[in-house]
């Protein structure tokens, strides 16, 4: 086969490569950020009405949140009985730990004496298309 038509049939595969290339896909690092919200404020009243704004913050900061659900957490409080409280599990992801921003703004929001936020680093597969 001449080198002229094997030029051309490598040049034309090649473009035809770029017509029908598949999504990339990328591991990127991030952190995992799991945390309860409580279903009632310090005061003793419904949560609900703080969650819109609560959720736009989540959205905002870290493009976005799961609520993965409704459960009770308990714990020993300081005169050693036990407490216990309905709440929400959130997950959402950033590029660095976040914990303290998100501490304070259930502080700030919810009025909980001590947030807890349970950070993982983790991979994070991303399907991005050209």
């Amino acid at each position: 086969m001449p080198q002229f038509l094997r030029q051309c049939i490598l040049a034309v595969s090649l473009a035809c490569l770029g017509l029908a290339t598949p999504a990339r896909a990328d591991m990127v690092q991030v952190f995992a950020h799991l945390f309860v919200v409580p279903a009632a404020l310090a005061d003793g009243s419904d949560a609900a009405p703080v969650l819109p704004a609560f959720e736009a913050f989540l959205a905002e900061s870290f493009g976005g949140y799961t609520r993965m659900g409704s459960g009770v957490g308990g714990w020993k409080n300081e005169t050693g009985q036990i407490e216990t409280e309905a709440n929400t599990v959130y997950l959402t992801t950033a590029n660095r730990d976040s914990s303290k921003e998100i501490a304070a703004r259930l502080v700030q929001d919810f009025g909980m004496r001590v947030p807890y936020v349970l950070v993982l680093p983790a991979g994070a597969f991303a399907m991005r298309s050209h």
